[in-house]
């Protein structure tokens, strides 16, 4: 089993978060852009204000990235590096909702979409695979086909991508509860775009929390040694049931598709 395969997409060891470097987090980040040839205006800088979520997306809107000397922030700058035109398509929906609601600079009050971009950006992930009975598996919660019978589709025609720079940071402690909250792609034929790109048409078809699925991380084979035993699947307090939804609740997990030159719902 590989050492922290969920950041293999970004650089595997290099991207590992060490608690005892030298300097803060914001010039670390800084001198690994430089040493990774890294193009782009995005600077790091520290920060130990306590910023509302708006000024700290305003912020980030100019290039700025606040910074404090923690793990939490050292992962989201990894993701910023890795995947800038996403992150600053996230910044961008963050503002673009707060002006239609028309909030003070410093106000942190969130529609129901500005929750489900937060829940993308702490705990997000695309699951990327070929056979739309995976994509079935993951909204109805049948962990048994998810993780037993496409077992060994995982790492080939089943993927796990993990953004959410909280989920990163959470893994290095990592225990069996962690959940990431997913939206799916059938990979239907074609190339697949670059995943920034990828991410950012992702990001657009996104509006409320409820339409993404939860996806417990430890579950996907290769991740976590103790789920080799096929009794690991079996805690109901982790992989649970669907919910039973009210008559008037209709389910609204969101799937997608990549038929190779679009993405469609």
């Amino acid at each position: 089993m590989a050492v922290k395969p969920w950041l293999q997409p970004y650089g595997g060891p290099t991207a590992a978060w060490v608690g005892d470097e030298a300097g803060s987090v914001a010039a670390r980040l800084n001198r690994r852009a430089q040493a990774m040839s890294l193009e782009g205006d995005v600077q790091f800088e520290s920060s130990n204000q306590s910023l509302g979520a708006l000024a700290y997306e305003a912020q980030c809107q100019q290039g700025r990235i606040p910074t404090r000397d923690l793990a939490h922030d050292w992962y989201n700058g990894v993701v910023w590096q890795t995947f800038p035109r996403f992150k600053r398509a996230l910044n961008q929906a963050h503002v673009q909702e707060a002006i239609r609601q028309d909030l003070p600079l410093p106000g942190n009050g969130r529609n129901t979409k500005r929750d489900a971009l937060t829940l993308l950006d702490e705990s997000g992930g695309v699951l990327l695979c070929r056979d739309p009975a995976v994509v079935q598996a993951l909204v109805q919660h049948d962990w048994s086909t998810l993780f037993g019978r496409q077992r060994m589709a995982w790492g080939t025609d089943i993927q796990l991508l993990v953004f959410g720079h909280g989920l990163l940071d959470a893994l290095d402690h990592a225990h069996k509860g962690l959940c990431a909250k997913v939206l799916p792609v059938v990979m239907e034929c074609g190339e697949l775009p670059s995943i920034d790109h990828l991410l950012t048409e992702v990001l657009r078809r996104v509006s409320a929390p409820a339409q993404l699925s939860p996806l417990p991380v430890l579950g996907v084979p290769g991740w976590w040694a103790e789920n080799q035993d096929p009794g690991f699947y079996a805690d109901p307090r982790v992989f649970r049931p669907k919910p039973t939804l009210s008559a008037n609740k209709p389910d609204q997990r969101l799937a997608l598709r990549w038929d190779g030159s679009t993405l469609s719902s």
